[in-house]
């Protein structure tokens, strides 16, 4: 409602001090001497005169440059002020003359400026002024229209963005229970007595996105639990599972970041880390920043870094994109036979 309202005093208070502007210039000290109703008659036809053209402009001329007729909006305006003018011209005059009648001052001026009662010169002045209405018309019109244009802009890119991120958080919930279900699946296969282990990690990791991602960030502490159960699960398929671990430094407390943000590299390092060599996850805080880094070492089938990836990591491209503009960086490289992934955040909450 209040937005609505807004125009409107707008306007009201651009009028109030024009009012105020023309009062200053026209009635001036040497003119308080006219009986009142000659002023209130002059204020009356001028505002009247210029809310016209100011309006005609606003509603009517201006539909004509909305539609791409340059010429033809140049052509109706220059008609409609050469009709203010020459409709208002023959107004002023009498207005001229009548004064003269009633204030000496007035006749002195027409004896020393006898163009005051030309109308060509009248129909000149009142041109100009109208003018001036007409480009203060058309430069509030457009800068309006532009300003709602570019918020309507902005509305709908935020909402895009919004779905866009929707979208990819929600490709990846299916992309992890994917490749979780693969590895319960293969300690179903090899009978291993971890399965209801790993049944019951992925509840509670099923349990943390169903309730607890659908807000826009989610504390650090708590999507590091989240990677410990996604790692206790991995665990459970290693014969080794000391060499898969995890490291933090800094303090993390009181710094949030959007759900499922640390899982694509997490589960990358899984699809192609190979299981009898170390895996490592480090993160390090400081200062608001943060720092995540997985190694792994290659898999054989797996050859160069240009075979690392898939949908996850697009993805968490894509969302980096969006929620840390200008603020992050993702960058891979390989050491000899092992593989790293790095994600720095500068922007933390």
């Amino acid at each position: 409602m209040m937005k609505k309202r807004l125009p409107v005093l707008l306007h009201l208070l651009l009028w109030f001090a024009l009012l105020a502007f023309a009062l200053w210039v026209h009635f001036r000290v040497d003119r308080l001497d006219l009986p009142l109703s000659w002023v209130a008659m002059d204020v009356v036809q001028t505002f009247a005169f210029h809310l016209a053209l100011f309006y005609f402009n606003w509603f009517v001329l201006l539909r004509i440059l909305a539609k791409g007729n340059v010429l033809g909006y140049a052509l109706a305006v220059v008609s409609t002020i050469a009709l203010f003018a020459a409709v208002r011209s023959p107004i002023e005059v009498f207005q001229i003359t009548q004064e003269a009648s009633v204030t000496p001052k007035m006749a002195e001026q027409i004896a020393k400026h006898p163009s005051m009662l030309d109308f060509k010169t009248q129909m000149m002045q009142l041109g100009v002024m109208g003018l001036m209405n007409v480009f203060l018309s058309s430069a509030l019109k457009v800068t309006g229209d532009y300003l709602r244009t570019e918020r309507r802009r902005k509305e709908l890119e935020l909402q895009h963005t919004t779905t866009e991120l929707d979208l990819l958080k929600a490709q990846v919930n299916p992309h992890f229970l994917f490749n979780t279900l693969n590895n319960i699946y293969s300690l179903a296969y090899q009978n291993a007595p971890s399965t209801p282990d790993a049944i019951l990690k992925l509840s509670l990791l099923l349990r943390y996105q169903l309730y607890e991602t659908n807000t826009p960030v989610v504390p650090l502490a708590r999507e590091l639990e989240h990677v410990e159960h996604l790692l206790d699960l991995h665990r459970l398929r290693l014969t080794q599972p000391e060499l898969l671990t995890l490291e933090v430094q800094g303090d993390i407390s009181g710094l949030l970041l959007p759900p499922m943000l640390l899982m694509p590299l997490v589960e990358n390092m899984f699809k192609h880390g190979l299981s009898s060599a170390p895996m490592q996850v480090h993160l390090s805080a400081q200062n608001g920043a943060l720092t995540f880094t997985t190694r792994n070492r290659i898999k054989a089938l797996a050859g160069t870094q240009d075979n690392y990836g898939g949908i996850g990591l697009q993805n968490l491209k894509r969302r980096l994109e969006l929620l840390y503009p200008g603020a992050h960086t993702i960058s891979t490289w390989q050491e000899d036979q092992d593989y790293i992934a790095e994600l720095s955040l500068t922007r933390l909450s």
